[in-house]
């Protein structure tokens, strides 16, 4: 009878099922993005090995300004300092973090890309591994060479299929040549790494007139552990700064703060997720609200001729059910479906707990929604609705 009901109610079960299928849908996509930058910003971490420390600019203390009379940021971190750490320090390998937003071209085509100021290390600090080409020297850093290293991505929406070494592209307003590009690396957070060019930080900075760094990346010497490293660099610095005004971060700290950050976004995301799927609960027990309404009079026919009032409850709890499990199953599917084609642009991972959670949730809210209207049909006097008109 649930199911009759139903069949012949189509353009109303459709809407209230349709309410469903969007949250539950919404919730395993919302989900999926954030479980994705998880994942993506935990494996480029964690593939840049366990040794790897970095060095960022911070604020000195209040009151180390105050006594002082120094800015908050008197000295932020220099290529200088690298190359500084790189004297003092026997076998370090570092590399600088400086980036700039801007066009390239190669004949008509043009793009906005990233642009990364690096040196000869780089390919070593941040595990990368290139695909054709050569990576830079000492020699084309401190010559200020027009030369350029690019992402994957980047180099095929530029040159296509045909090999990029050895032509030249028109980026910040110069002419650079290609010498290498990099295999695929995917996207590190919301950042992704194949549509990057990577060009000399001593270029860069010419051009750009940008002295300082976003950060040092260090790679701990074979004969020296992290910690050591740590308490060098910052007396080092400190010395060279007149102040501590950086931070040294550890891969170890990164991860344990990156997963606080993306546990956080992913617990916001599954809200708003839910949230929908609220809104949709809310729209079926109107819709059932609306029914019981539209079909007294067929209520106390069936309470005259026998029906019990666990019938009638049953009957529309079903009706509530059956809506929010197909539309949950729909929801998973379209949201699963919707996932893997995203990820073609931002990673998405879809996990069995999102999965799980939106079909139970579905199924609780089609329950919980379904429950007061079905109560409701239950709870009326027969007489009174082969009254209702």
């Amino acid at each position: 009878m649930a199911f009759g009901a139903m069949k012949l109610s189509k353009t109303r079960t459709f809407l209230s099922t349709l309410g469903v299928v969007i949250g539950v849908a919404s919730l395993i996509l919302i989900t999926s993005f954030g479980y994705g930058a998880q994942a993506s910003i935990l494996s480029r971490i964690q593939s840049m090995g366990a040794n790897t420390l970095i060095v960022t600019p911070s604020t000195s203390t209040d009151v180390t300004r105050a006594v002082s009379g120094e800015s908050a940021l008197r000295k932020p971190l220099t290529y200088e300092d690298l190359q500084y750490l790189k004297d003092q320090i026997l076998g370090l390998q570092a590399s600088p973090q400086g980036q700039s937003r801007t066009n390239v071209r190669v004949g008509n085509n043009e793009i906005n890309t990233s642009v990364a100021g690096t040196n000869e290390d780089f390919l070593t600090v941040y595990n990368y591994t290139l695909a054709e080409g050569r990576t830079f020297f000492l020699s084309d850093i401190a010559g200020y060479k027009n030369y350029c290293i690019l992402g994957s991505t980047i180099a095929t929406e530029l040159f296509g299929t045909e090999s990029p070494i050895g032509q030249s592209i028109s980026l910040l307003n110069s002419k650079f040549y290609v010498i290498g590009v990099l295999k695929t690396v995917g996207s590190v957070g919301f950042s992704n790494v194949d549509t990057n060019i990577f060009v000399p930080i001593t270029k860069l900075q010419i051009i750009t007139g940008q002295d300082s760094l976003q950060g040092i990346y260090v790679t701990t010497p074979s004969d020296m552990s992290m910690d050591v490293l740590t308490v060098v660099i910052t007396k080092l610095l400190t010395a060279r700064h007149n102040m501590a005004n950086f931070t040294i971060t550890n891969m170890t700290q990164f991860v344990e703060l990156a997963t606080t950050t993306t546990d956080t976004l992913t617990t916001a995301l599954t809200i708003i997720g839910l949230i929908a799927l609220i809104v949709g609960g809310i729209g079926i027990m109107n819709i059932m609200l609306a029914s019981v309404a539209e079909r007294t009079r067929e209520i106390g026919i069936r309470k005259a001729i026998g029906a019990t009032r666990s019938d009638i409850l049953l009957q529309f709890l079903m009706e509530a059910v059956t809506i929010t499990v197909l539309g949950g199953t729909i929801g998973i599917i379209i949201g699963v479906v919707g996932s893997k084609f995203a990820n073609s642009i931002f990673r998405a991972v879809v996990t069995p707990t999102s999965i799980i959670i939106g079909f139970a949730v579905s199924v609780i809210i089609g329950i919980f929604f379904g429950v007061y209207p079905a109560m409701k049909a239950s709870r009326l006097n027969p007489v009174e609705a082969l009254r209702y008109e």
